[in-house]
This record gives C-alpha cells, structure tokens and sequence, in this order.
C-alpha cells in the first residue's frame, strides 16, 4: 500500500513510521468492529492482513531506524537512545 503524502521531501524514515501508525490504526479499528461483529469472516480476513503489514512495517523501521517501543525482555535500556520516533530528524541525503 503506497500512502500519500502531502510533502514529497519527507524522509524515508517518516514515510515508514507513517505507515506503521496507518497499520496499526487499521488493526485496533477492525479489532474494534470485531468486538461487534465477532463472526464477520471479512473483517476477521481484513484484521488478519493489517496485522501481516503492520508487522512487516514494523519489522523494516525496527531494522532500520531501532526500537519502536519498549522490550518485553531487555539486557540494557539502549532503545531510548537517539530520537524518538516522532521527533522529526533529517537523514542524510
């Protein structure tokens, strides 16, 4: 899914954190209809694929970029260094 972006010199960086926030919003709101509508097969087919993506985005930012939240399991606090991943930074291009 190819997300638009209302600024073509966003980084890379901001584009993959947006698509990690597009995901997970698509996860939690199909998670919410669900609650609703538990037996609804499309939207049990539709969550299945979000959480696939969001996933895979979050695995590529995480790759890339460090930590998007805390470890449930951690040898040393080192995710909290460097920005934040809402904090804007600028790569190098």
């Amino acid at each position: 899914m190819m997300l638009s972006n209302r600024n073509n010199s966003s980084t890379s960086k901001e584009k993959l954190l947006r698509a990690l926030q597009t995901y997970s919003f698509m996860v939690y709101d199909t998670l919410l209809y669900l609650d609703a509508y538990p037996d609804n097969k499309e939207a049990l087919n539709n969550y299945n694929k979000y959480k696939k993506l969001e996933m895979r985005a979050k695995m590529e930012y995480e790759s890339k970029y460090g930590p998007i939240t805390a470890p449930s399991e951690a040898n040393s606090w080192q995710w909290t260094e460097g920005p934040w991943p809402w904090q804007v930074d600028k790569e190098v291009r």
